[in-house]
């Protein structure tokens, strides 16, 4: 039996102090947890934390996407050196600083697990800083290494072609060091808008999570489908902004998620889906033919996201209308949907629409343009037991609908599955009440019903509330108001 000696001392609150006595390396990966700057504050607290900061693995500074908006364009020079300095100035001493503390405080270089830097823009004559970063980073790298490198921030739809920002500015595209695409450690690696600069050989055995978003590969993507080819523990794919690519082939690997936004130009992806847990697709109206699925028949995908944007659903084409019903069949076996429909599906023609038979939650967000549209997806899921509107301001030039006969209005799953109803952002108007009280007075199996209202007087919200609870007919739902 240990003495009383031998006990850690308390504070002098009475207390133990039990997180102190947990080993630096322990604490170091707790700090990880916590962006670069509040890890260090965390690590001055007290003495016995001194050599904490040295043990923290991961690495994470961000510009704002305003910070210097218009810096790139003005760069100035030191007046005595006439050399030309960074604008990316805080950026470049907050980095430096994170690598040379942890040594300070170890009195080695001890090995990154983590780095993520994010430029609001980087000129050409920032990244002899990069480079040196990524060398010091890949000799003191850990087992394991993720990289996330950001060169340019902003929506991803609203930035410029690669050709076109290469035109406007030949200073500003970062090409990557070769030696990257050898380091065995390297089990993340997320890349935006930067060149790729491939080697001949690439060797990258562990890599399991890849993300590319308006990356320079050169080509009409055999460059992208060379990387993710030699890749083979790669599980988790990211494909953003790419408008060159045309075709992606994932056959010989299986991956558990997959992301497809804003990449105009593809045409067909081939994917095994015999383990996938998650599907997302942002884009246009996607061609008839864009997804093969392959691997188990019938596989059921747990989560699909899809947003389909730059599209007026009021002037759809009937060609249209069949393309995504066609995307949609693709994707029918799915257990939860998101669907970000601004317009759609509410002035849809639901001829063709696909039977979701395993769906059990759904979350429909966008503007509300008509009741008949909602029934009209419902009436699809016949299993849905959780339902989620995130409701957004509609923007429609045709008017308002007619309301439809209450007592035709008659959903199925309303009546016998649905379970939950979530609405979030109602804010009462004409549309959202016709819709809240169609659903509420047909659900006669609901067990929880949540509504989150805009913000407004304490005076609206209580009259708002009063008029839903007035909706409500199934007797044992609970009722929560935010």
């Amino acid at each position: 039996m240990a003495s009383a000696s031998a006990s850690p001392s308390p504070s002098p609150s009475g207390s133990r102090d039990r997180l102190s006595d947990l080993p630096d390396d322990v604490l170091g990966h707790i700090l990880s947890f916590l962006p670069t700057k509040p890890a260090a504050r965390a690590a001055a607290l007290s003495r016995r934390w001194r050599h904490v900061f040295a043990s923290v693995d991961s690495v994470s500074f961000e510009e704002q996407a305003t910070a210097r908006a218009d810096d790139w364009n003005t760069p100035y020079h030191d007046d005595a050196q006439l050399e030309m300095k960074s604008v990316s100035t805080t950026l470049f001493k907050d980095v430096w600083s994170a690598l040379l503390c942890r040594r300070h405080c170890a009195g080695f270089h001890v090995p990154l697990r983590r780095l993520r830097v994010a430029f609001n823009s980087c000129p050409g004559w920032n990244t002899r800083h990069v480079d040196q970063w990524l060398s010091y980073v890949l000799r003191h790298c850990r087992k394991e290494l993720h990289l996330d490198l950001c060169f340019r921030l902003g929506p991803t739809c609203a930035q410029r072609t690669q050709d076109e920002w290469r035109t406007l500015s030949d200073w500003s595209w970062y090409e990557l060091p070769r030696g990257l695409y050898s380091c065995t450690a390297m089990r993340s690696l997320c890349l935006s808008y930067c060149g790729l600069n491939l080697p001949a050989a690439i060797n990258l055995p562990f890599l399991e999570t890849l993300r590319l978003t308006g990356v320079d590969h050169g080509d009409s993507g055999t460059g992208i489908q060379r990387l993710i080819a030699s890749c083979p523990c790669l599980v988790d794919l990211t494909l953003e902004a790419n408008n060159k690519i045309q075709k992606v082939s994932i056959l010989d690997k299986r991956l558990r998620r997959f992301t497809l936004w804003c990449c105009h130009g593809m045409k067909r992806v081939n994917i095994d889906a015999s383990e996938l847990m998650s599907l997302d697709y942002r884009g246009t109206v996607p061609p008839e033919s864009l997804l093969s699925l392959h691997g188990t028949p019938e596989k059921i995908i747990p989560l699909c996201t899809v947003e389909i944007c730059k599209l007026d659903y009021c002037m759809m084409a009937q060609h249209d209308t069949i393309k995504i019903n066609t995307f949609f069949q693709e994707i029918s076996n799915t257990q939860r949907l998101h669907l970000h429909h601004e317009r759609i599906p509410y002035r849809y023609d639901f001829t063709g629409f696909p039977l979701f038979p395993n769906l059990t939650q759904l979350a429909l967000q966008g503007g509300i343009q008509s009741p008949d549209g909602l029934r009209g997806i419902l009436e699809q899921t016949p299993n849905l037991q959780v339902l989620w509107l995130l409701m957004e301001f509609p923007v429609d030039p045709y008017g308002k609908p007619e309301p439809p006969d209450e007592a035709t209005f008659s959903v199925p799953c309303l009546q016998h599955r649905v379970r939950e109803i979530n609405m979030i952002h109602y804010h009462g108007d004409e549309l959202q009440s016709m819709v809240a009280r169609l659903l509420l007075r047909n659900a006669l199996v609901l067990e929880r019903l949540c509504v989150v209202f805009v913000k407004g007087s304490l005076q609206e919200q209580a009259g708002r509330k009063k008029e839903i609870e007035r909706w409500v007919v199934a007797a044992d739902a609970q009722q929560f108001f935010l």
